[in-house]
């Protein structure tokens, strides 16, 4: 797949650099970077109201609360597929999908049985709990008067503590920045730290345009190749929005030499 990231000089030394990263990493390189793009892609009017939220299969998926604007965008379809494709340079998706939700759903293996709700509830009901906790819901539902909510809040308390057991015993552990128990990191964490991390290296390539990849992970071990070529693409393509071709001796110009080549401002030459 090929990408036109950039302006013409700087795509070239991007793609350089992704491509020798292997055609998986291009590849998801330039998956996150269209649709983070789709605003410039569609219009901020299209992106107020549909956003683009995964690509699997070469289906884009789209979230869309509103039905006349989910109709609107299935009579778009082919204009949408083209206007991606074109952006990400190369046939990235050939039709479009609705989510249900704003978040993209987690890919799960192919062999992954999806448990159906009444076998969670058996799985449930065989998780024991200890005689301190069964005191402990008998202890919170016991200053109730009502008995039939006294009852709810009793088989509550001892539900939530069981599926807790649960999700325990199934490998999973409290997120170390929240406490929910999850695999890893929460999602709404994970999201949190990356929005951090991206603009730590942003105030970064800021600051220093030519700094290289090694340079910005040694300072922000959190960030990687990806994180970091997609900031310096986004800089590289506000830069070069601004600034006219014949200009080619502009501090724009030197900034985005910098940016691509990774050279520091003393061996950035006037061009002849």
């Amino acid at each position: 797949m090929r990408t036109t990231l950039g302006t013409a000089g700087a795509g070239d030394d991007v793609r350089a650099a992704i491509r020798r990263l292997g055609p998986s990493f291009e590849r998801d390189y330039i998956t996150h970077t269209t649709l983070s793009h789709w605003a410039d892609i569609m219009g901020e009017m299209v992106a107020r109201r549909v956003r683009a939220v995964a690509v699997r299969d070469k289906k884009l998926f789209l979230y869309a609360p509103d039905a006349v604007w989910k109709n609107e965008m299935r009579m778009s379809a082919p204009e949408i597929v083209q206007r991606v494709n074109n952006y990400a340079g190369g046939r990235m998706v050939t039709e479009i999908a609705f989510a249900r939700t704003m978040r993209p759903a987690l890919q799960m293996p192919d062999d992954a049985a999806a448990e159906t709700p009444a076998a969670y509830r058996r799985a449930l009901s065989q998780t024991g709990l200890s005689d301190a906790e069964i005191a402990r819901g008998a202890s919170l539902a016991a200053r109730i008067e009502d008995s039939d909510l006294r009852t709810h809040i009793e088989r509550a308390y001892l539900t939530t503590r069981k599926a807790r057991h649960l999700k325990e015993a199934r490998g999973l552990t409290p997120c170390p920045v929240c406490g929910r128990l999850v695999r890893g990191v929460c999602m709404d964490c994970r999201r949190s730290e990356e929005r951090s991390v991206r603009r730590e290296v942003r105030a970064i390539l800021r600051r220093e345009p030519w700094a290289k990849l090694a340079d910005i992970t040694r300072l922000i071990p959190a960030a990687d190749a990806l994180m970091v070529g997609s900031e310096r693409a986004d800089l590289i393509r506000s830069i070069a929005g601004r600034t006219e071709y014949t200009a080619q001796d502009s501090e724009n110009a030197r900034l985005l030499t910098m940016l691509h080549r990774g050279l520091p401002p003393g061996e950035v030459t006037p061009k002849k």
